[in-house]
């Protein structure tokens, strides 16, 4: 998730104005006066800094990759709940990712040098020629480097082929891929940060002794049959990602003084007696794999059921520590009640240099600008982001095709929070202020796009309103003709039937119109736009009427 930009100038300098009157009258956590205007926090458009030279990437290390057994998934078991555990006997023949690496610090760079194996299986009813990857630190939006250095497939090398300005790398198949079968590769690669960098949103990068490095090594796209492979390049405004879930096991070395936090769950640590350490971890089922190191950081803990939850803070940040930890296990136990339960064993808050905020499977960071006791932006943050592991972590969609799906309902949890946190009253407010906010957006002249569109088909303008605030009244008015009860057993049936999955549109539409029993088609096409899966005489009834 990220907490989008728009350029409204005059929305946001009375935001502003109300955020700063917050400040100096709020005490404590992120209680706020009734007068407050409780939004997303929007992220101005950050344009990306690129470094003054390229980051020269060393010659690479070659690491030896252990066989792995892919039938034996037992390791994971140790990344989830108890009662979720069998969970991962279901990730058998699913994606996997063996990786093992090294993080050392050079001059003004942070290096990740490494290889993987990867096993991918053709899950599609059609014939594949190609394996495609994704290289995110290469991306606008990312700032860093990843270069690839050798790619074996089936013990073999082969010639890889990048595309889309280094983002994409194919691995041409010496055997057509059919339906069912799987293949083998193992990709030796490296991975840059360099110090200070400022790209987009500072998701990755290295900054005061930390490392925070999203989506390090190179990730397996997502094959749509009748689409292909996905390869878009996504604007800066908007999120990056697209996958399915996969089992990811990990051993990474660091220097000894680093702390490491990662999607999934440590397994051990060894101290390798010359000053570095090595951890050895495994997640369950998940998209992506985030790793932060960094020096000095302190961790305060609590627990939600059999869940723990861990605040990472800074030096500096241990008065807003407290705070946030009740924060996150007030959201986990709402989030759990109204949509179903977290899976993971754990789940990691850190405090970061990211610009806002911005969520990773089993781990969410929130901006060092705000993480102080009293600032209501902190409670905000850790809200939406950890409403994300429910709506982008455990349901995925196609981010950047489809923002609404995950961000829209996202926003939502933060009004569910609200009335089940705060009450009804604040709950009110919450809505009246995101009303105000949209009229205010419309007497200016903004345009009401319907929400099922991609990233690139909004301004920057328009985007924060129509995903961040539409999307989200959608959804309240929703609540209001179901009825909550109604409403919360629909949300709950669309995460059941599609956790570990990918969602479409269409079946967030069928999962209410089957709890409710209502015809809901032109309700959303109102609101969100044409489908595939609504009915077409419903976009013929309205072309009719404005006509």
């Amino acid at each position: 998730m990220r907490i989008r930009p728009a350029r409204l100038i005059g929305w946001l300098l009375g935001f502003l104005i109300g955020v700063v009157l917050a400040w100096l009258l709020s005490s404590c956590g992120g209680t706020a006066p009734p007068n407050e205007v409780r939004l997303p926090p929007l992220r101005p458009t950050v344009t990306p800094v690129p470094p003054t030279t390229p980051t020269p990437i060393p010659q690479a290390k070659v690491f030896d990759v252990p066989a792995v057994d892919w039938g034996d998934v037992s390791a994971f078991r140790a990344a989830m709940r108890p009662a979720f555990a069998d969970d991962v006997l279901q990730f058998v023949d699913a994606n996997r990712y063996y990786v093992v690496a090294e993080l050392s610090i050079e001059g003004n760079v942070a290096l990740i040098r490494g290889a993987e194996r990867v096993r991918y299986t053709n899950h599609s009813q059609d014939t594949l020629d190609e394996i495609v990857f994704r290289l995110y630190p290469n991306f606008t939006a990312l700032g860093g480097t990843m270069v690839v250095h050798s790619v074996e497939l089936e013990g073999e090398p082969i010639q890889p082929i990048l595309r889309a300005r280094d983002t994409v790398l194919s691995v041409p198949l010496t055997q057509p891929l059919t339906p069912g079968q799987s293949a083998e590769m193992v990709l030796q690669f490296t991975t840059a940060a360099e110090r200070g960098m400022n790209a987009s949103y500072s998701m990755f990068g290295y900054h005061r002794d930390v490392i925070s490095a999203s989506e390090w090594h190179p990730l397996l796209s997502v094959y749509e049959e009748g689409a292909g492979w996905w390869e878009v390049r996504p604007p800066t405004n908007g999120d990056s990602l697209y996958h399915e879930d996969s089992l990811f096991e990990t051993t990474i070395t660091m220097p000894q003084e680093y702390v490491p936090i990662f999607s999934g769950s440590e397994l051990e640590t060894r101290d390798n007696g010359d000053g570095t350490k090595t951890v050895h971890y495994v997640s369950g089922p998940m998209r992506t794999s985030k790793l932060i190191a960094g020096k000095d950081y302190g961790v305060l803990s609590g627990q939600v059921e059999d869940i723990a939850v861990n605040i990472y803070y800074r030096p500096g940040g241990e008065s807003a520590a407290e705070p946030a930890l009740q924060f996150a296990l007030d959201t986990v136990r709402v989030n759990n009640r109204s949509f179903g339960e977290y899976p993971y064993a754990e789940l990691d808050v850190v405090e970061t240099f990211v610009y806002t905020g911005m969520e990773h499977p089993g781990l969410v960071t929130a901006s060092e600008r705000w993480w102080e006791r009293g600032n209501p932006l902190l409670e905000t943050v850790i809200v939406h982001e950890i409403g994300h592991q429910w709506f982008y972590s455990l349901v995925g969609n196609d981010q950047v095709g489809h923002p609404w799906i995950d961000e829209s309902l996202t926003v939502y949890t933060e009004y569910n929070y609200t009335l089940e946190v705060h009450g009804e009253k604040k709950a009110r407010e919450w809505v009246q202020n995101y009303y105000d906010r949209y009229n205010a957006y419309r007497g200016r002249g903004g345009p009401d796009l319907p929400l099922n569109l991609s990233t690139s088909a909004y301004t920057d303008a328009n985007y924060g309103v129509i995903i961040y605030v539409k999307g989200p009244l959608f959804y309240i008015e929703l609540e209001k003709k179901l009825g909550r009860e109604t409403f919360l057993k629909a949300l709950q049936l669309y995460v059941a039937r599609h956790r570990y999955g990918i969602a479409h549109s269409r079946d967030i539409l069928e999962a209410f119109e089957e709890v409710s029993g209502q015809d809901l088609d032109a309700f959303f096409y109102e609101w969100v736009g044409w489908f595939d899966g609504l009915d077409p005489s419903v976009a013929e009834h309205a072309q009719t009427i404005t006509q």
